[in-house]
């Protein structure tokens, strides 16, 4: 189950490009707390990553909400984007030259869709086997 992230502060992303992962690194408002620091980070790991993208990155992001969705949802919402970056890179992927089977390809990998929005800032969408919550 994914944490609610609801107002965190995004401290860090890492994509580790080999590992097929990423890393998200969130920090809860600890104001009047005069020593925030990694003891309060909270960390959501992506496995079996597949695609991703994020946009607007302000460099002090603000968390709305990491969420679970089905993979048709972002492979519609996001279709021409897809399409366009496997047209000039084969990015994300070979399952991203036939859009209409690749629901049904990622889905027998185990792939599930997962968006990230940002009440400031950084948003995005992953498409990873699993997310978990690292302590």
């Amino acid at each position: 189950m994914l944490p609610s992230l609801h107002d965190d502060f995004l401290i860090s992303y890492e994509v580790h490009c080999e590992a097929r992962r990423i890393v998200l690194r969130a920090r809860r408002d600890t104001r009047p707390d005069p020593k925030p620091g990694p003891a309060l980070d909270r960390i959501v790991s992506f496995e079996g990553v597949e695609g991703y993208r994020f946009w607007d990155d302000a460099f002090g992001n603000i968390i709305f909400s990491l969420a679970e969705v089905p993979i048709d949802k972002i492979l519609l919402n996001h279709r021409s984007e897809i399409e366009e970056s496997h047209r000039m890179s084969g990015a994300p992927g070979p399952w991203a030259g036939d859009l209409d089977s690749a629901s049904a390809v990622l889905g027998a990998k185990g792939v599930k869709g997962f968006e990230l929005s940002s009440s400031y800032g950084l948003s995005g969408w992953i498409l990873a086997k699993e997310a978990t919550e690292k302590s």
